[in-house]
């Protein structure tokens, strides 16, 4: 049963396409150029014309980025010719006839669709003129097609002409010099008509074949399924194949198989049935695929299977075997090497590493690359720890060796952690997430070792599990609420902004600081909605204060990661100040190394938006990472907030203070402003001041309090230690 709309005239409408003889991969010049006037008309990356047969719908011409044939049910051109009018789908991601289809839900998937149906001189419908895009175009309507209509009407014009000339010319001079091979056969298989193309293809001659059976060309373990098919159609039977387009295998004379795609028709003669075969040679077709399929699935850059291909492998073996070892692996100052010599360096010193490893390995192993600076090995049908550990030694001693890069020797170290099925888990996920964690305590217990999973790290993924949970039904529950520590003019003492801190009132375990949950909830999937209702009450308690007769400049808040990954913290950003009435200005949004240095240029982009715009950039907690100057050249950046590390030593190390006056002299050079956090005393004021720091954000002043502008007194500790 049929789980896609049909047309009425279905039947018809299959007996004609054989006639137009388009399922080549052979270009047609023609139609190529109207499917790329139809997508530069309407500034979409694809266009495409495409024929609807019995069961899928293959592409005849496009333009842009490489479409293939697809199943007829998840074919959006097969709802086109059923509607026989303009078809809109101005989101696919958001239609339910399509958005569960693979061609929406793959990366880079279609998310725009608009076509117009061909209809040729009969008034059949016999494919579609499309215009497809990977992003949704929600304002697009059928109203906009006019233009698209006229050049499907174009395309059928184009088809039928060439229907006429084919049938015209089907066996003149048009099949002598087709690129396609055609071939006619009577009901007995035997070979009536044999152009050049199949001379070429095959290597017979038509005089060779002439009369023969049509088997000559079919490989060995074919032929009985073929001549079962024969002796069905003279004992009465239908075509099964006829309108159809598939791919099988071809014999050529001199013995090698080959990959060819024929569309086969039947019609009734004199004599009985009688059948012609369009036949290309898609070698090359097979050969790009081969190539696609292998990309997918291995790391372009060391050649080495991805995380993808190594959790099917895992999969499989498991089924297999029922047992194996699973080592993951990260390496330890590969950042640095990146940073101070570049990517180019990094990247040779990863295949080095991988070339280094896959040699260290036994026979059997597989080695994947996962991402990153990672690596994992499983080693299949082992569940000895003992035996695991002994590989993970060798690879560990790989690391004693220097790495001889461009010009560089480069030392390097690694940690190793490993998890055994079915000891430690029977699902490959599962497994590759105990191996994580063990990875995780190597490196906690200073790394350059090998480490095995147990209970213990067992209990602590449970329990991150159950936190993480709680973390979840903290959003949903709205148990966040933000705190205000006031930022403060230290010279005169008066109030120059605030900074928003994130709490969790628990339920049970009452007022939780970030440094219990920031963690996992950076990590956590509702970590986006977290950060925007952060920026709006952070927003809209500036308001209410400003109301109240508080004078206060701006509202300071801390962006997630993912906030900045995710497409659109311009627009939200703005939004959000929209809503509340509020300047650019009023807003400072502020970043950690480590947030600045996971961003693409996109991001950046938005960032740059917000800077120009009025909304003010800080680094937060500056001089605590070995990138953080380099960083300054790279990022939009307003303000750089020192960290409290380097001011509670003020008073009593040299280095802090020189620390601090280098800071504060490159901003005062970059024209930056300057806030000194964790400000406890009033010795440390007085040197922050001496310095060239301006304002002060700390306990001196206050601790972070729910209501936004208030101040505690100086506490006597912090008077007394002036």
């Amino acid at each position: 049963m049929n789980i896609w709309p049909t047309p009425v005239d279905e039947a018809d409408r299959l007996a004609q396409l054989p006639r137009y003889q388009l399922l080549g991969d052979q270009p047609d010049p023609i139609l190529d150029a109207i499917a790329e006037a139809a997508a530069l008309s309407y500034q979409v990356p694809i266009g495409a014309i495409s024929l609807v047969g019995e069961s899928d719908a293959w592409p005849v011409a496009r333009w842009g980025q490489e479409i293939s044939s697809a199943p007829r049910e998840h074919s959006f051109c097969a709802h086109t010719i059923a509607e026989r009018g303009p078809l809109v789908v101005p989101d696919a991601a958001k239609d339910e006839r399509f958005r569960d289809s693979p061609f929406v839900t793959a990366e880079s998937g279609i998310r725009f669709y608009a076509a117009q149906p061909i209809i040729n001189d009969a008034g059949v419908a016999l494919g579609a003129l499309c215009i497809i895009d990977t992003v949704p175009h929600p304002e697009f309507v059928p109203g906009n097609l006019e233009l698209l209509g006229r050049l499907a009407r174009l395309v059928a014009r184009q088809f039928d002409k060439r229907r006429d000339y084919r049938l015209q010319n089907a066996i003149g001079g048009f099949t002598r010099s087709s690129g396609v091979a055609i071939i006619t056969t009577d009901e007995a298989g035997a070979i009536s008509f044999w152009n050049a193309a199949a001379e070429k293809m095959f290597g017979h001659s038509f005089k060779d074949v002439e009369g023969k059976e049509i088997s000559a060309i079919i490989p060995h373990r074919f032929r009985s399924d073929h001549h079962h098919g024969m002796q069905r159609m003279k004992a009465g039977g239908q075509p099964r194949l006829a309108g159809k387009s598939v791919e099988v295998v071809g014999l050529h004379r001199d013995g090698h198989e080959f990959p060819i795609e024929i569309s086969l028709s039947a019609w009734m003669g004199p004599e009985g049935w009688e059948f012609g075969a369009q036949i290309q040679d898609i070698s090359a077709r097979h050969a790009r695929d081969i190539k696609l399929r292998h990309m997918a699935v291995h790391d372009p850059l060391t050649g080495l299977p991805n995380r993808r291909e190594f959790s099917n492998r895992l999969g499989e073996i498991l089924e297999i075997h029922r047992s194996a070892a699973v080592l993951m692996l990260d390496l330890d100052g590969f950042k640095s090497v990146n940073d101070t010599l570049g990517h180019h360096i990094g990247d040779d010193l990863l295949r080095l590493v991988s070339v280094r490893l896959a040699a260290q390995l036994p026979q059997g192993a597989f080695l994947a690359r996962m991402g990153g600076d990672e690596f994992a090995v499983v080693l299949p049908n082992c569940g000895d720890p003992l035996y695991a550990r002994q590989v993970g030694q060798g690879l560990l001693a790989e690391f004693d060796r220097d790495f001889s890069v461009g010009g560089h020797e480069l030392r390097l170290s690694t940690s190793i952690g490993f998890a055994l099925a079915p000891l430690h888990a029977t699902d490959s996920e599962e497994l590759m997430v105990r191996a994580d964690l063990a990875l995780i305590e190597a490196k906690r217990d200073a790394g350059g070792i090998v480490k095995l999973f147990d209970l213990g790290l067992e209990n602590r993924l449970l329990a991150q599990r159950a936190f993480r949970d709680e973390v979840r039904q903290a959003t949903i529950g709205r148990e966040w609420q933000l705190f205000y520590q006031s930022q403060v003019n230290m010279a005169d003492d008066t109030l120059a902004g605030a900074e928003a801190l994130l709490r969790w009132v628990h339920p049970t375990r009452g007022l939780i600081t970030p440094s219990i949950f920031l963690e996992t909830l950076e990590k956590h999937a509702v970590a986006a909605d977290v950060g925007r209702w952060v920026m709006n009450e952070a927003c809209a308690q500036l308001v209410r204060a400003r109301r109240s007769g508080i004078s206060l400049g701006s509202i300071s808040v801390n962006l997630f990661a993912i906030q900045l990954r995710s497409a659109g913290i311009e627009r939200s950003v703005i939004d959000i100040l929209d809503h509340h009435g509020l300047l650019p200005s009023d807003l400072e949004l502020e970043l950690t190394e480590t947030v600045m240095l996971r961003q693409d240029t996109r991001s950046l982009s938005e960032l740059r938006a917000l800077q120009e715009a009025g909304v003010r950039l800080a680094f937060d907690d500056f001089g605590t990472g070995y990138a953080s100057f380099s960083t300054l050249k790279d990022f939009p950046v307003d303000k750089l907030k020192i960290d409290k590390s380097f001011v509670i030593d003020l008073p009593n190390s040299a280095h802090s203070r020189a620390i601090v006056g280098g800071i504060a002299y490159l901003a005062k050079d970059l024209g930056l402003e300057l806030v000194a956090e964790g400000v406890e005393t009033l010795v440390q004021r007085d040197i922050l001041i001496e310095l060239g720091c301006g304002v002060g954000q700390g306990y001196l002043w206050g601790r972070p309090s729910p209501f936004l502008g208030t101040r505690e007194p100086m506490s006597r500790q912090a008077i007394g230690q002036n």
